[in-house]
Formats: C-alpha cells, structure tokens, sequence
C-alpha cells in the first residue's frame, strides 16, 4: 500500500477556481487511464456550433469538482464542527475526482442510447468502472475501499442518513451540490454567459449537516435563489438552445444509424467502453456510409431548423411525440422521418442522483440563538420556490430548411389542441 503524505499538496492552475490545492496523492489517480480520457470528451455536447468556446471537457469538470468538494469538507469540518476526519474528506475529493468517468462519448447526448439499448446510463458505468477497471486497483493502493468511493460518487449509499458515507456523497449528489456549482460556473464561463454567476462561496460558507442531511443555511436564500436561476437560464440559453439541440438530435441519428453496425455499446469489459471516447466515435461515424449522410450535414452546418416552440411551461405531464409527428405528417404531406419532435425537460430544482431525498426538496436550516440549528421550509421564505417545483418545458419542432415554412404552418394551427401541455 502507498502511503498518503498528509499535507502535502499540488496546485493546479483553473480558469474557473484559480489555484486549486489538492491532495498530491491524486495525481496517480489523474494519470489513469480512466480520468485522461475524460480530456477527449467535451461537457457539452453541440454546444460549441453556437458558442464557439464550449470546448471544455469533462476532464477539467472533474478537477473542479474534487476541488470543490474538498473546500466544502473541509468547512463543514473547520467552520461547523461536523465530525469529519481527513480520511473522510480524502475519499469524499477520490469519489468526486470519479464521478464522471462513466460518460460516453458526447456526454448526455450518448445518455439515451445507453438507457436505451443497454438499460443503464453513466453512474452505473461509473460504478462499473471504479469496482472492475484499473483505476479500482490504483484507488486501493492508496488504501481506499473502491466499493465505498463508488457508492459515495454515484449517490448509492445504502444505509441511515445519519451515516458519514451518506453525507460525503450528498455532497456530490444531493440537491445542492458540488457537482451543479462547477459545471454552471464552468459552462456559462466558457460560453460567454457568465454574468448570472453562481455565488458558491457564499454557498459554500452557509452549508451545514441536520439531522443528517446536508443544508443551507436560510440566511444564504439570496445565493440559494441565485443558483436555481442560474440553472434555470442554463437550460435556456446553454443546454437546451435550438440550434445546441439541432446538432444534438443530428449526433444521436447518426448513432442510431449504425448502432449495430459499429458495435459501440457492446462493453464485455471495461475496456471495450474506455475505447470509445468523442475523437473515436466522431471519426467512425464520418467513415461509415450510412452515419456520414448527417455527420456531413453537420459539418456543413446544413442543421435542421425549429420551426416551432410552445411557451416554456413547468410541468410534469407528457405528450405523445409519435402521435403528433404523424399527425404533421399527414397534414403537410412531408415524410414523418423527416419531422422531429425535441421535448426537452429539466428538473427546475435540482435533486439527488438516487432518491436519497423526496424530489425536488432542499434541505434547509435556521441557526437559533443558542446555536442549535432548526429545520425550516424553504417556500416560506422564498418568493418564488414553490414556482420552481417540476420539470421546465420547452417542446420544438424541426425539419429541413426546405419545409420549415410548411411545417411551422401546422403545427402553429394544432398548438391549442394537441400541443398545449
């Protein structure tokens, strides 16, 4: 076993955090084979068609996060007396530096395909990783329970939430987390959107540990608020913008095209899924007849257009997308294949990766005079939470540039009768 030399660090340059001071043990653990990959895959997938310097990748995310959760460890130990030891906040900064590694390639964009044809989506690939891959073996040379990493990163903490484990990994997937204020600082930063910023150290500062669960302090509300707006304008104008979408939907054709054919969901090991990252996938796509018909079109940027958007609503009703993709059809005469339907959805509040806590809560908390901490309800404080509570909607429809004007026809006229949601 290699031994952890306690205070001894490096420092590690970022746009986003500055100087990031980590543990140095983790280099090793950087240099696996795992995490490097995570350099040839990009955050957001299509993003840079309309953001020219969206070309972060999860690799730089990942460091952000193990960072992050290192500064809140350590102020939950330091600033509110939770009992948190360095053991503790070494295995909270291991399971955040990991978190991601189950990502395919195109990030979220490869998502669908995996829950689709292999029933299961990054965080199981993640688990699968950190428990079969090398870098399971390099975390354990450090002394670490590889299982224990895996369920404190994918937020599968089996136990009571008064247990330590539980917490650490609420950190990194709990309503409130890490992970969310890296990835909306880092995203809007590299697409020029930046100016909702994302207080985290106001954040950072305000949370505490009742009753088990992890908790922001009610007196942070403005900074609570700010970051559920900030994810609110993300999905808008980053994750869910039409043209980001356009690409998107073209990449996940593309794939589908020759899903079979390529072979690229088909893991026996854990090195038939590490092979596959965006550089691979996008070069075989180009070289396969059938896949290179929209990779051209998108290389061309000949993207499909939306010609329709209903109003974004909150809801959690849904819409029958092959119903109304027919219906167009035999209204306009255009060829169902050639008529797509983009429903996107977000939780407007953010919740845990498992159901470690009801869906869309946060955890909040007010300090009392005698220092005890009290749970309150964060809509009786908040003037617009409960309008927050479930799934941002936004429905489009798109189709070639040729039938745009057809097309927006239509679906204009069914707006009242079948769009509406």
């Amino acid at each position: 076993m290699k031994k952890i030399i306690r205070g001894s660090t490096i420092k590690i340059n970022d746009p986003i955090h500055g100087f990031m001071v980590l543990p140095d043990f983790i280099t090793e653990i950087v240099d696996s084979r795992e995490i490097q990959r995570l350099m040839r895959i990009r955050q957001l997938s299509g993003a840079s068609h309309v953001y020219p310097g969206a070309n972060h990748t999860r690799f730089e995310h990942s460091l952000g996060v193990a960072y992050l959760a290192k500064r809140l460890s350590e102020n939950l130990r330091d600033l509110q007396g939770v009992d948190i030891s360095d053991d503790d906040i070494n295995d909270c900064v291991v399971a955040a530096l990991c978190h991601d590694i189950g990502h395919g390639p195109f990030s979220h964009n490869f998502e669908s395909l995996l829950i689709k044809h292999n029933n299961k989506d990054h965080e199981d690939y993640t688990e699968w990783l950190i428990k079969k891959s090398e870098i399971g073996e390099k975390i354990e040379e450090f002394s670490f329970d590889k299982n224990y990493i895996s369920d404190i990163a994918t937020g599968k903490i089996i136990g009571k939430a008064n247990e330590k484990g539980y917490l650490l990994s609420q950190m990194i997937t709990s309503a409130v987390n890490v992970d969310s204020m890296d990835y909306l600082m880092r995203d809007n930063y590299h697409c020029g959107t930046e100016k909702a910023t994302v207080d985290i150290n106001r954040l950072l500062l305000s949370m505490d540990e009742i009753d088990g669960f992890l908790g922001v302090n009610i007196k942070a509300l403005i900074s609570l608020e700010g970051f559920l707006l900030s994810r609110i304008s993300s999905f808008r104008t980053i994750y869910f913008h039409k043209t980001c979408r356009s690409v998107q939907m073209m990449l996940e054709e593309a794939m589908k095209s020759v899903v079979n054919e390529i072979g690229f969901l088909n893991y026996s090991t854990p090195e038939d899924f590490l092979k596959w990252d965006d550089y691979v996938l996008w070069t075989d796509l180009i070289r396969n007849p059938i896949s290179a018909i929209w990779m051209e079109k998108i290389q061309k940027r000949e993207l499909l257009k939306s010609c329709f958007e209903s109003q974004i609503q909150i809801s959690n009703e849904n819409i029958d997308v092959s119903e109304l993709r027919e219906k167009i059809s035999r209204k306009t005469g255009i060829n169902a294949a050639d008529i797509f339907i983009d429903l996107p959805s977000s939780p407007n509040v953010p919740y845990s990766h498992t159901d470690q806590t009801r869906p869309n809560e946060i955890y909040t908390f007010e300090r009392l005079a005698n220092g005890k901490k009290q749970p309150v309800h964060l809509e009786d404080h908040s003037i617009f939470f409960n309008n927050f509570k479930g799934s941002l909607k936004i429905l489009r429809i798109y189709t070639w540039p040729k039938n745009r004007k057809k097309v927006a026809d239509i679906a204009s006229s069914l707006y009242d009768t079948i769009l509406k949601y």
